[in-house]
């Protein structure tokens, strides 16, 4: 299976896909190239939302570390999520080991590349409803990305899952509300 071919089959949600590519034994090379693509993507928007990325006051040396600390970003953001959904779908009865769950969500980050651009526009103090909207869409559609992955990765019913993803969201949102 190709990378693209791979991509198609994630954005459509074939649960399939991350078998195939785990047998395959693409799964970690995809996972790196699509975490290190969120990270850069959110990275570059962010910089330009900001006015940094065309800016000629700002050397290219200070834009590529700031995209290298966006890559960085993301990989603790894959990490983190990863772990997260492992330790509520094992509540859920799920797969015991942490790597398939770890390499699914990587190559399921995919499905946040179009929350990137909104999510900088709105961090960069951007609104209105339209951006809302389309943020939250693309929300929702990264969502049904990574649970479909962890849904293969646990092994769950997707009662079980959905359960466990619900969880894993409340305690995060919650985490989150305490540190802001």
């Amino acid at each position: 299976m190709t990378y693209f071919t791979a991509i198609k089959a994630i954005v459509q949600l074939e649960e399939a896909v991350y078998t195939e590519l785990a047998v395959s034994g693409k799964i970690a090379r995809y996972a790196v190239i699509n975490v290190m693509t969120l990270g850069a993507v959110h990275a570059l928007f962010s910089l330009y939302f900001s006015d940094m990325l065309l800016s000629p006051g700002v050397a290219f040396a200070g834009k590529a570390f700031f995209v290298a600390s966006g890559i960085g970003a993301a990989f603790l953001m894959h990490a983190g999520a990863a772990l997260f959904l492992w330790v509520f779908t094992r509540g859920a009865g799920g797969r015991v080991e942490f790597l398939p769950m770890y390499m699914n969500i990587g190559v399921a980050l995919v499905g946040l590349w179009p929350v990137a651009p909104f999510l900088s526009a709105v961090q960069s103090g951007m609104g209105g409803t339209g951006l809302y909207i389309l943020l939250g869409a693309a929300s929702l559609f990264g969502l049904s990305v990574l649970f479909t992955a962890a849904k293969n990765a646990s092994q769950l019913s997707a009662i079980r899952m959905t359960g466990a993803m619900v969880v894993c969201i409340v305690v995060i949102a919650s985490m989150l509300y305490i540190w802001s």
